[in-house]
């Protein structure tokens, strides 16, 4: 159970409630982790407006989803998040991940035939940056730099990142994950309309007089 209340549309305050909107609008769903963060409003639209351009691609244009999806798996498997492994397998399946390919991506993805080169480069990164071995295995940087440019390694340095971040906050304050038709709701949004998200920013409070 959530050490945190779940908000409710109901219940939310004009800078919750703008969350909420673009929330619905942009990836199909208010997921309870977002409502949970809502407790801090402004925080969390301030991370909002971070998270999206981090998941999809349609705003950097730098990663693919499909890559995304690949380190944000490997690194909440690492981190043994359930509420992130539940919703981005399902993302993953959404975009034809095989059940092979999501138990290849926690064990030994090195040897795997599901994989490109340059996937394994991307997954051994987040390896790496959760388990904090990166000064032991430069070699991992060296390979990762065969593959992608500087802005591509920077977003999916961010995006790891982000994820170790996140399930912590998800695991640390017991977030419920939703029923699994909610959960499923999130493969509706694979792709992200850029002028909602352009929306979603000017409706925060930073924009307000």
């Amino acid at each position: 159970m959530s050490h945190i209340p779940i908000i409710s549309n109901e219940n939310a305050t004009e800078d919750q409630a703008a969350l909420f909107k673009g929330a619905e609008a942009m990836m199909g769903r208010v997921a309870n982790a977002v409502r949970v963060a809502a407790n801090a409003p402004k925080l969390a639209q301030a991370l909002f407006g971070f998270l999206v351009p981090a998941l999809r691609e349609e705003i950097s244009g730098a990663v693919s989803i499909e890559l995304k999806a690949l380190v944000i798996l490997k690194t909440s498997m690492l981190n043994g998040c359930n509420y992130c492994i539940g919703h981005n397998t399902s993302l993953g399946k959404s975009l034809e991940f095989s059940d092979q390919k999501i138990e290849a991506i926690e064990g030994d993805f090195q040897n795997s035939p599901h994989f490109t080169d340059s996937e394994k480069a991307a997954i051994a990164w987040a390896e790496c940056l959760t388990e904090k071995t990166y000064r032991q295995r430069p070699e991992v940087m060296e390979t990762l730099k065969l593959h992608y440019t500087d802005e591509q390694i920077v977003e999916i340095t961010m995006l790891s990142g982000f994820f170790n971040f996140w399930n912590r906050f998800t695991d640390g304050l017991q977030v419920d994950i939703e029923p699994k038709d909610q959960v499923g709701l999130i493969r509706r949004s694979k792709k992200v309309d850029v002028n909602e998200y352009v929306d979603y920013m000017n409706s925060c409070w930073w924009n307000k007089s």
